[in-house]
C-alpha cells in the first residue's frame, strides 16, 4: 500500500491532522478591517507542526485574490526578498512596469527608465506597497524558524516602521520557544511583546485514532488505540508511527525504530540545547509522572530556583502540570530517551 505519512520536516504529508481552530483564528484576525494584530507567532517544540500550520494559513490566504503572500528566509536580507517577490507576483507586476514607477536596485535585477531611481531597499518597498495598497491588496509575509539574528532584528524594526506608516502588511512567523523568547526580549523590539503567540499543544488523541482508523481499516480498534497512545499527540510521532506501522503492520516491531527516529530527528537536538540545570530536572523523573516534592528532593533545588527551571521546561513544551503538585513528560517515550542520557 502507498504510505500516507512523511518523516520530512516542513513537507505537508498526505495524512495530517489540521488545527482548524487556530488556522481560522489567525485568518479571521488578519481579515478584519481593524485587525487585533498585524503579526502572529507560532511557537512549539520541534516536530509539533509549526511549519505545517504556517503553510495551511498561507494557503488559505492565497485563495483570496486581495492578498499577496511572500515567504522569506530569515537568514538572508529580508526586505530585499519581500520586494523581489512582490515584484514577481503576477497579479501586481504590471504596476511596476510603468515609467512613473522607476527603481534601480541590484538585488531585484531590474531597472526602469523614468524618474530618478532609488537604491534604498526600504524606500523601494514603500513605493511598491503604496501601489499595491491602492489596488486594495494586503501583503502577508511568512517566516519559518525565526531566530534572534541580525536579519530578523532588522526586519522586525522595519516592519514596525511600515506599520506606523499604515501599510497593510502582516507577518506570520514560527519559532522555537527559546528563539522567539530571545527575539521578544530584545530591548529595541518591544512591540513583539504584544504580538499574539500561539503555542502548539499535543493533538487530540481521539482525532489521531480517527485518522489512523481511516487508513488502517483492517486493524482492530484496540490496535488503533495503542498506535494513538504511542504518539502521545505529538505531531511528528503521528507521522513516524503511521509510517512505520504501514511498513511493518506490527506495533512491537516499530518501537525500536520509532525510538531511533525520535532520537536522531528531534530529541538529540532538543537535548543539546538544554541548559544543565533543566537537564537535572528531567533526570530526576523516575517515570513519566513525578511530584514536585520528589523532583525538588532529588535535584536539591529550592522552591524559587526550581520554579524557574520548571517554567522554562513547560514553555519549551517538554513537561506539563498534569495535576496539583505533579508534573508529567509530554513527548512520547521521552522518559526512555532521558534514561539513555544518564
Amino acid at each position: 500500500m502507498d504510505n500516507n505519512f512523511t518523516i520530512s520536516f516542513g513537507q505537508q504529508p498526505s495524512s495530517y491532522i489540521e488545527r482548524h481552530d487556530i488556522a481560522n483564528q489567525i485568518y479571521e484576525d488578519f481579515s478584519l478591517d481593524f485587525p487585533v494584530s498585524h503579526i502572529y507567532i507560532i511557537s512549539g517544540v520541534r516536530g509539533s507542526g509549526k511549519t505545517v500550520l504556517l503553510t495551511n494559513v498561507a494557503d488559505k490566504i492565497k485563495k483570496n485574490e486581495d492578498w499577496i503572500v511572500v515567504d522569506v528566509n530569515p537568514n538572508r536580507e529580508m526586505l530585499e526578498q519581500i520586494a523581489a517577490q512582490i515584484y514577481e507576483n503576477a497579479s501586481v507586476k504590471h504596476l511596476f512596469l510603468s515609467k512613473s514607477f522607476s527603481i534601480s536596485f541590484h538585488g531585484f535585477g531590474f531597472s526602469i527608465e523614468g524618474k530618478e531611481p532609488v537604491s534604498n531597499v526600504k524606500t523601494v518597498l514603500e513605493k511598491m506597497l503604496t501601489l499595491v495598497q491602492k489596488q486594495g491588496k494586503k501583503v502577508l509575509i511568512t517566516v519559518d524558524e525565526a531566530s534572534n539574528n541580525t536579519h530578523m532584528r532588522a526586519f522586525a524594526h522595519d516592519f514596525q516602521s511600515l506599520l506606523r506608516d499604515n501599510y497593510t502588511i502582516f507577518t506570520l512567523m514560527t519559532g522555537l520557544y527559546e528563539n522567539v523568547n530571545s527575539l521578544q526580549n530584545n530591548k529595541n523590539l518591544t512591540f513583539l511583546y504584544r504580538a499574539p503567540k500561539v503555542e502548539l499543544k499535543p493533538l487530540d488523541l481521539d482525532l489521531v485514532e480517527k485518522e489512523y482508523s481511516k487508513i488502517f481499516k483492517a486493524s482492530p480498534k484496540q490496535t488503533i488505540e495503542k498506535l494513538a497512545q504511542l504518539t502521545n499527540g505529538y505531531a511528528f510521532a503521528y507521522q513516524v508511527v503511521g509510517f512505520l506501522y504501514s511498513k511493518y503492520n506490527d506495533i512491537e516491531k516499530i518501537i525500536p525504530e520509532f525510538d531511533r527516529y525520535l532520537s536522531s530527528y528531534v530529541y538529540d537536538k532538543i537535548w543539546e540545547a538544554l541548559p544543565t540545570k533543566e537537564k537535572d530536572v528531567l533526570f530526576a523523573f523516575k517515570s513519566n509522572v513525578a511530584t514536585v516534592a520528589d523532583l525538588q528532593k532529588i535535584t536539591g533545588y529550592i522552591n524559587r530556583e526550581f520554579s524557574v527551571y520548571r517554567d522554562r521546561l513547560i514553555k519549551r513544551g517538554l513537561i506539563a502540570s498534569s495535576s496539583y503538585g505533579e508534573l508529567s513528560l509530554i513527548l512520547p517515550r521521552f522518559y526512555e530517551y532521558i534514561q539513555k542520557q544518564i
